[in-house]
């Protein structure tokens, strides 16, 4: 269970502890005021469209072995990426790379907990999940202002999760035990998980530029099209779902008492929110915050804020 949660710490850490760090990273890059907005998005959009993909994957692999490769093979390699990028292109790639490493170590992590964890214990890890949640929300925008205005540099940002995946590669390799157990004629619903991709990103890329200056208002021309071309996008990967053999998620998920129930809403909004929130307070005022607040300050205002 411990190598769990430093899994899960590290990849919600990754996404907070950039968030002081902004200021110092696009001004010593060079980079515009859109580049703001994007380091964090990108990072979104790749963890929420790999995420139903390594559910999919969980099905035919072994868990264990896909928890470890998101975490050394693919976050780690982003993580090393985008503390030695020189322009802000190759961050935003590396960025990239990270998001589809934490969409696995988020995934997996909760597939697997419901794999060893029998349904009466699984309240007891969710507190566990839910603490450790909320100390990287909360210490990362922190942790990075520190970070910042040490001689580290804004580097370390990046690189400070390298020794902790290192970390949570070797706790799994040692506390994890279980056993693979692969469904027959599973297959992956490449069509259903491209349109899937597509709306879930079209709608937050609408999200995350609406209202803000130079980019469109939310009532517009421009957020009609983002919303339509989503919802169409989202109605065709139901109708995809609907008829395929082996769909990228299950429609009848939705009508079970355990995912439908009223008591599961609270932390599922809660869980959206407080991620959302973060990228939000980090990207919807990054001119005042490079203008007139040090990381320090910045720091200690995104954690009054959890």
């Amino acid at each position: 269970m411990a190598g769990l949660l430093a899994a899960l710490f590290t990849a919600l850490l990754s996404t907070t502890i950039v968030a002081t760090a902004l200021p110092t990273i696009i001004a010593d890059l060079k980079g515009s005021q859109t580049a703001y907005a994007w380091v964090i998005t990108t990072a979104l959009l790749a963890n929420a469209a790999s995420t139903p993909i390594w559910g999919k994957l969980a099905d035919i692999f072994s868990k264990k072995m896909l928890v470890q490769s998101s975490i050394i093979i693919i976050f780690v390699v982003g993580s090393i990426i985008a503390g030695v990028a020189h322009n802000v292109p190759i961050l935003l790639a590396a960025r990239v790379v990270q998001g589809i490493g934490m969409g696995g170590l988020t995934a997996l992590v909760v597939a697997i907990i419901g794999s060893i964890v029998s349904p009466r214990e699984r309240g007891r890890y969710s507190g566990y999940m839910g603490a450790t949640m909320a100390v990287a929300l909360s210490g990362g925008p922190i942790l990075g202002g520190v970070i910042v205005d040490s001689p580290l540099g804004w580097r370390w940002c990046f690189f400070v999760c390298v020794p902790l995946a290192v970390i949570a590669f070797f706790l799994l390799q040692k506390t994890i035990r279980i056993k693979t157990e692969r469904a027959e004629n599973i297959s992956i619903d490449w069509l259903g998980a491209t349109l899937l991709t597509a709306g879930v990103s079209v709608l937050l890329i609408w999200v995350s530029f609406a209202g803000k200056a130079g980019y469109y208002d939310w009532v517009s021309q421009e957020s009609a099209m983002y919303v339509g071309g989503g919802l169409l996008l989202l109605a065709g990967t139901v109708l995809v779902e609907s008829r395929v053999t082996a769909p990228i998620i299950p429609l009848k998920i939705v009508t079970e008492r355990t995912t439908d129930s009223p008591s599961s809403r609270p932390s599922q909004w809660d869980w959206g929110c407080s991620v959302r929130r973060r990228s939000w307070d980090s990207t919807s005022r990054p001119r005042a915050v490079s203008r007139r607040r040090s990381p320090e300050f910045s720091r200690f205002r995104l954690s009054s804020e959890c």
